[in-house]
């Protein structure tokens, strides 16, 4: 509670975020998948090779291929859900219109359930039948559980996952692109990418708080362990397979 300046204490107004769920979902997917996927690979490089520029290679490779691949999964996927809704919302309309009796029975019952009485219900339902819209939007609450207003545009989800993945994908790498170019060194530039990784999983942790509900330090925490488990466990497997598979001696 807040104190207004005449000294009344007012309730401070609680914000509902359900609406931005879809879009908070994909970037959330887009940066993780950026930052994990494509930091996983580079490190697997990074213990397979010792090169900053094969690194960056397979890194900036993996980073296209993902934000096309998610992407395009992002749209396919967002696009057939909507259809599947849009179809149940057609038969649910097409009951409406054609077995009015049934429905109305099904709107009494669904208030029954929520405490009211049979008269009450009955009187509820009454007045909802008038607007076949109305019911329609009923049904698809109580019956199909279904909000089609949540949801985004499939291009636009696809967009934003593609975005949003290639600006994950490429921070892992700077520091790689940095050795290339100024030759700060190879151990400098796999500390500096885990670095940065960690450190924006950290600040997208704590701001994903605002939508989640999770104490800042716990929602930071989660994404920072889940990050460190895949970036140490792939540079160990690269790092093996440089065992398995030799790199012949002067080809990088």
């Amino acid at each position: 509670m807040n104190q207004n300046k005449y000294g009344v204490m007012e309730h401070k107004e609680i914000q509902h975020r359900t609406e931005e769920a879809d879009v908070f979902r994909t970037k959330v997917f887009g940066v993780q998948d950026g930052l994990i996927g494509v930091g996983s690979i580079a490190l697997g490089a990074a213990g397979f090779s010792h090169d900053s520029l094969l690194v960056l290679v397979t890194g900036l490779i993996a980073t296209i291929a993902q934000a096309f691949s998610m992407g395009v999964g992002e749209f396919i996927s967002t696009r057939v859900r909507m259809q599947v809704f849009n179809n149940e919302i057609r038969k649910e309309d097409y009951e409406i219109q054609n077995f009015p009796e049934k429905e109305k029975g099904e709107l009494i019952s669904f208030y029954e359930e929520k405490g009211f009485s049979r008269e009450e219900a009955e009187k509820i339902a009454e007045i909802l039948m008038r607007n076949r819209n109305v019911v329609l939007n009923e049904m698809m609450i109580h019956e199909l559980k279904i909000f089609p207003e949540e949801f985004e545009k499939p291009a636009k989800l696809g967009l934003i996952m593609a975005l949003y993945l290639v600006i994950g994908g490429l921070i892992p790498l700077i520091p790689f692109g940095i050795d290339v170019i100024f030759r700060i060194g190879f151990d400098v530039a796999i500390l500096s990418s885990v670095a940065l990784i960690l450190i924006t999983l950290t600040i997208f942790g704590s701001a994903s708080t605002r939508y989640t509900g999770l104490p800042k330090w716990r929602g930071a925490g989660e994404q920072v362990a889940t990050g460190l488990l895949a970036l140490v466990g792939s540079y160990l497997a690269g790092y093996a397979l440089s065992f398995v598979f030799p790199i012949p001696p002067g080809l990088f």
